[in-house]
């Protein structure tokens, strides 16, 4: 409402409202005059956008994975390993798998072979990990069966006899490259049990912080052939009897060119390593290990 007075009595005209889409607006000379109207309401303009955020650079795919060894089965579960090991003892050969890099596999029950073939596991790069949840190993190798294992990193396997790996009359084992941290042996082998086996070879395996109530709290092996562990590393292993670090017994030549032991603990003989009635030992140095004699 506009109350309009004329207080100078000589009349005036309301001309600047006639903008507001009103008729035009006067009083009289000596009057007064009351006026309602509605006034247009105009939205306020919205405020500018923001600009828009550059696009983002285009992903790069990942790295091709390396070509599969003819006859190589790409596996991502323990389960994978177990059918293609059945499928390859049913066809009569021998059983090879591929696990990516950076996959980790977890385990509930060890995987098992056994019979006279070969079973190869294999990762690449960065490796890939077999994790044991601390209540399970991770593979069971026995009755002829020939292993080789390449970049796995095995942790927190638990076993009786060898807390990720148990070797049991077979034949030969290899690795290169392969790890085992955190892993325990209610008896021996904290990482890995070989008995009665063939040549054990574990280039550039390495062993931390694995442990045995009774000897080798890295590896025990026994009434088997020759032991090559060559750049191998033991570090922080214990076992409860002997062999901190590793415990041989009667089984052949002992290379450990380039090998190193540190801060292993043995409550009885070898803080870092006991060897008994085995073949020559050579290389390996040692550094803060401790026995009890």
């Amino acid at each position: 409402e506009l109350h309009m007075y004329d207080s100078y009595g000589d009349g005036w005209t309301g001309a600047s409202w006639s903008g507001l889409g009103q008729e035009r607006l006067a009083v009289v000379s000596g009057s007064e005059e009351k006026k309602s109207f509605v006034v247009p309401f105009a939205s306020p303009s919205p405020p500018p956008l923001a600009p828009s955020p550059p696009p983002s650079p285009p992903q790069l795919p990942p790295p091709p994975l390396p070509p599969l060894v003819p006859g190589e089965a790409f596996v991502r579960t323990p389960q994978d390993i177990r059918d293609e090991i059945t499928k390859a003892v049913d066809q009569g050969r021998n059983a090879s798998v591929y696990i990516p890099p950076d996959v980790r596999l977890a385990f509930s029950s060890n995987v098992e072979c056994s019979g006279a073939m070969h079973l190869s596991v294999r990762s690449s790069g960065e490796g890939a990990t077999l994790d044991g949840k601390k209540s399970s190993r991770m593979f069971y190798i026995s009755s002829g069966c020939s292993l080789y294992l390449e970049a796995l990193h095995f942790v927190d396997g638990c076993g009786e006899y060898g807390g990720a790996v148990d070797v049991f009359g077979a034949g030969d084992i290899a690795m290169k490259d392969v790890s085992f941290t955190g892993c325990e042996a209610s008896e021996y082998g904290g990482g890995m049990f070989v008995e009665s086996s063939g040549d054990v070879s574990l280039e550039g395996a390495s062993f931390s912080e694995c442990t045995a109530s009774d000897a080798g709290g890295g590896v025990y092996v026994s009434n088997s052939g020759d032991v090559s562990l060559d750049g191998a590393r033991f570090s922080e292993c214990t076992a409860g009897d002997d062999g901190g670090g590793m415990r041989v017994y009667n089984s052949g030549d002992v290379s450990l060119e380039g090998a190193s032991f540190s801060e292993c603990t043995a409550g009885d003989w070898g803080g870092g390593m006991y060897v008994e009635n085995s073949g020559d030992v050579y290389g390996a140095s040692f550094s803060e290990c401790t026995a009890e004699r």
